[in-house]
């Protein structure tokens, strides 16, 4: 028995903003992802290391203690210290088949600076996936990497 269903599309954005400029949120962003990472968001369980390379085709990758793996996202563009464009799968295990469009852009304000989170979803998508993966990114994002850089 197949089982057809219909692809849907959701898009959002939203801004958290951090008192640090562009260039240090970019770098603390990248570079020291493991340290921001929260353990909430480690698939691969406790000891595993997440890491970032921001080059196109580059990964957002978590590899775990025993030696297992996962891509999370991989690198479609980036403007060095402004902003990348990631591509992501979520297999039918995980809500799936569903493919994330995720846009991550740093900007200067005139007390800080700002991460901009952009993402749109498309194939097995209900408002609750998507709420979901909005609410998972404000988390991470928010208390995560901005707990990290204003620390």
């Amino acid at each position: 028995m197949n089982d057809v269903t219909d692809s849907k599309i959701v898009k959002y954005q939203f801004e958290v903003p951090i008192q640090r400029s562009a260039s240090d949120i970019w770098s603390l962003m990248i570079d020291q992802i493991d340290d921001w990472w929260m353990s909430d968001f480690r698939a691969l369980g406790e000891g595993s290391k997440v890491s970032l390379s921001a080059e196109t085709g580059g990964q957002l990758i978590e590899i775990g203690a025993d030696g297992s793996s996962l891509e999370w996202y991989r690198v479609q563009m980036v403007s060095p210290g402004k902003l990348l464009y990631l591509v992501g799968h979520m297999a039918p295990d995980w809500g799936g088949p569903t493919t994330s469009m995720l846009k991550l852009a740093v900007e200067d304000r005139d007390e800080g600076g700002a991460l901009i989170v952009s993402d749109a979803l498309f194939g097995n998508v209900t408002e609750s996936s998507a709420g979901s993966a909005e609410g998972g990114w404000k988390t991470l994002f928010g208390d995560g990497l901005k707990g990290y850089c204003e620390k």
